[in-house]
């Protein structure tokens, strides 16, 4: 009886080890924004990427904290049309249009050193 309770322990956290653990996501902080005196985290795991026939783009969503509180949750999508440089728009702006990235924008180089891409600065603004 005793092996078999020692064999059934054995076998309990053999299985234990091989299940998968769930992955916590992590807020990164990025950037603080002086002129509104708020901190900028990253959510990693929101993390989207991909390819258009007219460029790269990807999506990240920011917490943006003030004096330890969430203020609100930002949704940034960042496009590259051909050769142009870098722009984005978030959930807060109107849909419009889109606003070029200006350097240095922690969440733009976060999420990009995240997926691998590389990019280059000229003249204040991104490129690839």
């Amino acid at each position: 009886m005793k092996k078999l309770h020692l064999y059934f322990s054995a076998v309990i956290i053999g299985i234990c080890m091989w299940m998968p653990m769930p992955a916590e996501a992590t807020d990164v902080w990025v950037d603080h924004w002086n002129y509104e005196n708020v901190d900028v985290y990253v959510m990693d795991d929101t993390i989207s990427y991909g390819t258009r026939s007219t460029g790269r783009w990807f999506k990240v969503s920011t917490k943006i904290v003030q004096d330890g509180q969430l203020q609100q949750v930002v949704d940034w999508e960042f496009s590259k049309y051909k050769s142009d440089m870098w722009r984005y728009e978030t959930n807060t702006m109107d849909g419009t249009h889109t606003t070029v990235v200006i350097v240095h924008n922690g969440v733009f180089e976060y999420a990009m050193n995240q997926i691998g891409w590389s990019y280059y600065i000229r003249n204040g603004w991104y490129y690839y």
